[in-house]
């Protein structure tokens, strides 16, 4: 039923005109008839349903169409063809300071976008204490928006809609010009709002944040809606497109796509319990290819659990199907809800490797210290040139666990110090 449904778009797609001079547009309404123009689609064939209550992550390139979606969704944009339902208030900050008079002060646009959301100014009144203190911009709230940075622009606009009680809230991309403080207070408020059943459609490059706020996530490539499914799975293919020479065919960059099981990938805890049996998503074009990865010692002896405060290496073995002399391998360790704790490659880390002959091997070694706390720990391996084209990526394809972490809290372990400085005291004698 509709009912259970916040939206609902079929078969929707976008076209726009474009001339590839002024004067044609003249000549088109002079001599009509011809049509002058080429048409160009910004989406094309878009079905989608998204329950209420969910959380829709939504990635892709710039130039794939998320931002003509979101549009279309909040009813800014008409659509060209197809058939588009929404269920509830729509609150929505798109593009920078949309919606704002420049000329008006924040207190007045305040008013008037609460006004334009369905709210009568009673309401706005009584919120408006609420939404001055989270955008947080001081004086600047009876100043005219002209005078305001991007950042405090961005503060206001989302302080509106993220506070007047929405039933559906789109973001795209906006809170990355606020700083990190405001961000937080941002993803904080987020989180709220999903946990009052609020629908939320969030567009970000940060697949971090896409993957711990998300329910669902889709995949948008050059104006069609490539796949919709579990973050992880679309983050992994939202990664293979970026790093692709061909990211306009999507299903050839998924090609071949190999699940892939390790039996060093399944330790036994120190409670002789199996860890989780993870399938590892794989891409790239396989001119260098992973072989081996393992976790080991110094002594080179091979790991499956690793005590916080102590060394590990991750040792990486590959093999190049033909002559390289651009290559750069790169880890990444993350928790079982896909945070990343910490990545890093040897091109950042100003390691130049060797160049490979076709069919040479090469073992790569990471050290690092074990500042992790305790918990189950996943380690990604990609494998690329130095301009970022894909040879070989493996996620998660080995697990290992970090134990006696128990003095601390949290994911990493910051090895805090306790001084104890005590005033001077004085004892009075009589």
């Amino acid at each position: 039923m509709m009912s259970e449904i916040a939206i609902s778009l079929t078969n929707v797609s976008k076209c726009y005109r474009r001339y590839n001079r002024p004067l044609d547009r003249l000549k088109e309404i002079v001599l009509p008839g011809k049509s002058r123009a080429q048409a160009f689609w910004a989406l094309r064939d878009i079905n989608l349903e998204v329950a209420p209550g969910e959380t829709l992550g939504i990635v892709g390139q710039n130039g794939s169409g998320k931002s003509t979606l979101l549009q279309i969704i909040a009813g800014t944009l008409t659509p060209t063809t197809g058939e588009v339902w929404v269920n509830g208030r729509v609150s929505a900050l798109l593009e920078l300071g949309s919606g704002f008079n420049p000329e008006f002060t924040g207190r007045q646009n305040v008013f008037f976008n609460g006004q334009i959301l369905g709210l009568s100014r009673e309401e706005i009144a009584a919120k408006f204490d609420n939404i001055a203190a989270f955008a947080d911009i001081g004086d600047f709230l009876d100043q005219p928006v002209k005078t305001y940075s991007s950042g405090m622009v961005v503060r206001l606009a989302f302080a509106v809609v993220a506070n007047i009680d929405p039933t559906i809230l789109i973001v795209d991309e906006a809170l990355a010009v606020g700083d990190a403080r405001f961000q937080a207070r941002c993803m904080k408020r987020i989180r709220q709002l999903k946990e009052q059943g609020v629908t939320i459609l969030f567009v970000s490059h940060d697949s971090a944040s896409v993957k711990m706020l998300c329910t669902r996530a889709a995949l948008m490539n050059y104006g069609s809606l490539s796949e919709v499914g579990q973050p992880k799975e679309v983050i992994n293919h939202y990664t293979a497109l970026l790093s692709s020479d061909n990211p306009r065919n999507y299903q050839e960059v998924l090609s071949p796509r190999e699940r892939l099981e390790f039996n060093h990938c399944q330790p036994e805890t120190s409670s002789n319990r199996t860890l989780p049996r993870l399938h590892e998503y794989r891409h790239g074009n396989r001119i260098a290819v992973i072989d081996e990865v393992n976790i080991t010692k110094n002594d080179n002896s091979k790991v499956e659990t690793i005590e916080t405060g102590s060394q590990f290496n991750i040792q990486v073995k590959l093999a190049a199907h033909t002559k390289l002399s651009d290559l750069v391998i790169g880890i990444s360790i993350r928790n079982l809800m896909g945070l990343v704790i910490y990545g890093t490659n040897t091109q950042l880390l100003n390691c130049k490797l060797p160049q490979l002959d076709r069919e040479q091997k090469l073992t790569v070694e990471f050290q690092l210290p074990c500042n992790l706390h305790k918990g189950i720990y996943t380690v990604t391996i990609g494998v690329h040139s130095q301009e970022g084209l894909s040879y070989d990526w493996i996620d998660d394809l080995v697990v290992f666990e970090v134990i006696n972490g128990s003095h601390c809290e949290g994911v990493v372990d910051l090895q805090a110090d306790v001084q104890i400085k005590a005033d001077a005291v004085f004892c009075l004698t009589p």
